[in-house]
């Protein structure tokens, strides 16, 4: 079974949810776009993959869970832009720390 992962190449951190439930995956989008962001990193790649509801009937998944964060505009203090693709979000940050060359990894996010 499949679990989120998380990737750092200094500038882009690629979080990939799947294998976690909703509520996972908004704890650990917001975790990572945080601790992203005190890294010094530009962007934050969250993988949501393609979502099983149709836009009319929007049943609660990552996807329409994370879009709807996005709309409450839950996340602003840390997110200055956006793109949405059919399966991931690339999420541009407000970055005012200075750049730590250490990779961020799930057990930092995770503490």
């Amino acid at each position: 079974m499949p679990h989120p992962t998380l990737e750092d190449d200094g500038q882009t951190v690629t979080l990939d949810l799947h294998g976690a439930s909703v509520e996972e995956a908004l704890d650990l989008a917001r975790r990572v776009l945080r601790a992203a962001a005190r890294r010094g990193r530009r962007s934050v790649r969250i993988v949501h993959g393609r979502s099983t509801s149709s836009r009319t009937h929007r049943n609660r998944t990552i996807k329409h869970a994370l879009y709807d964060l996005l709309d409450r505009h839950a996340l602003d203090d840390v997110v200055t832009s956006q793109w949405r693709a059919e399966a991931y979000l690339l999420l541009s940050l407000d970055v005012t720390a200075a750049v730590d060359a250490a990779p961020l990894r799930l057990l930092d996010v995770l503490r």
